[in-house]
């Protein structure tokens, strides 16, 4: 037997095993259908790689799906078309976090500003601080984030 991609003689042991290609790497880039795998988490144990095949559906699902046992036409509908908006990716809660830190930065700054030109008293920007720090830390108990210190950049 001779090699599909070069067409050299092929080891009689790897005709046994299956293969019609040879072991260069010319051949093998070709020729080889790569192995996909997918993996599975496990709670409190290593994750576990099976092929992606034994795990995934090798076809999309149905298009229509039966109301009813009868075969009439009114008795199927068509299913839920897809989305058709872009998929945008929602913020992770850390990006969301540094944001509205850097909001009630904003908003703490700005509150000093009015006290520095007098619009407001040293108690009441003390309130709207308080507010504002308030705010704050629920939505951060909101995130279940314990501390602020979370929000840190580590160096």
């Amino acid at each position: 037997m001779y090699c599909k991609g070069c067409g050299e003689e092929l080891d009689p042991r790897r005709t046994e095993l299956g293969y019609d290609y040879c072991t260069k790497d010319s051949c093998q880039q070709l020729h080889m259908e790569p192995l996909r795998l997918a993996r599975i988490g496990v709670n409190k144990a290593a994750d576990q790689f099976v092929r992606a095949d034994e795990v995934l559906p090798a076809e999309p699902g149905p298009r229509y799906t039966t109301v009813a046992d009868d075969e009439s036409t009114h008795g199927v509908r068509p299913a839920r078309p897809p989305a058709s908006r872009a998929a945008t990716p929602r913020p992770t809660t850390i990006t969301r976090l540094r944001a509205a830190e850097h909001g009630l930065d904003a908003k703490l700054d700005r509150s000093y500003e009015r006290f520095c030109a007098g619009e407001t008293t040293a108690g009441e920007m003390n309130r709207e601080r308080n507010a504002l720090i308030d705010e704050f830390n629920a939505l951060v108990r909101a995130e279940n984030i314990r501390y602020r210190s979370f929000l840190r950049r580590r160096f």
